[in-house]
C-alpha cells in the first residue's frame, strides 16, 4: 500500500519560511515589550508622585518606600502603612515591590533629592529647563524614585514619556545612567 508523506525538501522549505517569519517578527515583538516596560515604569512613577504629594500634605514630611525586605515595615513602606497620627493613607494600593520595576530588581523611593543624582555620576534634574540643576542647591527636599537594572531602550522610551526627550542628561525630571539607574523626580517643595 502506497503511503503519502512529505519529502525532505518540502520540510526544509516549511522550516525556512517559519524561520523567515520569526526573524521578521522578533524585532517588532521586542519593541512592544520595551514599550510595555516603559509604560509600567511611567505609571509607577506617576502613582508614587500622587501618593507622595498626598502624604506630604497630611504628614508634613517626605515619605520613603523601599522595595527591599530588610527594612522594618514602618520604615520600609511609609505610603502604605501608618507612620503616625496625621497619616491618612494608604496613599498607594499596595507597598512598593520588585514587581513594580520592569527590570525585576529593587526600587527605592527616597525622601530627598539632595544632589545624590549628580554625586553618583548623574547630572541632577533641571526641572524648569533653564540650564541649571534644580535638585542640588536650594531644591534639596522632595522625593525621587530609582529603578535599578533598566535597559537603555526602556529608559529612552520612559524618559521620552516623562520629559519629551530621550536620554537628555541634565534636563527634565528623569535621568538615566549606564545600564543600571533610572531616576525620576517625583516632586516636592520648591
Amino acid at each position: 500500500m502506497y503511503r503519502k508523506s512529505f519529502t525532505l525538501i518540502e520540510l526544509m522549505v516549511v522550516i525556512a519560511i517559519i524561520g523567515l517569519l520569526a526573524g521578521m517578527l522578533t524585532p517588532s515583538i521586542i519593541k512592544l515589550v520595551d514599550k510595555a516596560k516603559a509604560a509600567k515604569l511611567t505609571a509607577v512613577a506617576d502613582t508614587l508622585s500622587t501618593g507622595c504629594a498626598a502624604y506630604h500634605m497630611d504628614v508634613g514630611s517626605y515619605a520613603i518606600e523601599y522595595a527591599k525586605e530588610w527594612y522594618p515595615q514602618s520604615r520600609n513602606h511609609q505610603l502604605s502603612f501608618s507612620t503616625g497620627p496625621t497619616w491618612n493613607g494608604p496613599y498607594i494600593k499596595v507597598p512598593l515591590s520588585r514587581a513594580d520595576n520592569p527590570g525585576d530588581y529593587v526600587v527605592w523611593m527616597y525622601a530627598r533629592t539632595n544632589g545624590w543624582e549628580s554625586s553618583t555620576g548623574g547630572q541632577g534634574f533641571d526641572l524648569n529647563g533653564d540650564g541649571t540643576i534644580d535638585t542640588s542647591a536650594g531644591w534639596n527636599v522632595g522625593n525621587d524614585v530609582v529603578f535599578y537594572n533598566i535597559p537603555v531602550a526602556v529608559a529612552q522610551l520612559a524618559e521620552k514619556s516623562l520629559d519629551g526627550s530621550q536620554i537628555n542628561y541634565g534636563t527634565g525630571k528623569a535621568e538615566y545612567r549606564s545600564n543600571y539607574y533610572f531616576t525620576v523626580y517625583l516632586g516636592g517643595a520648591r
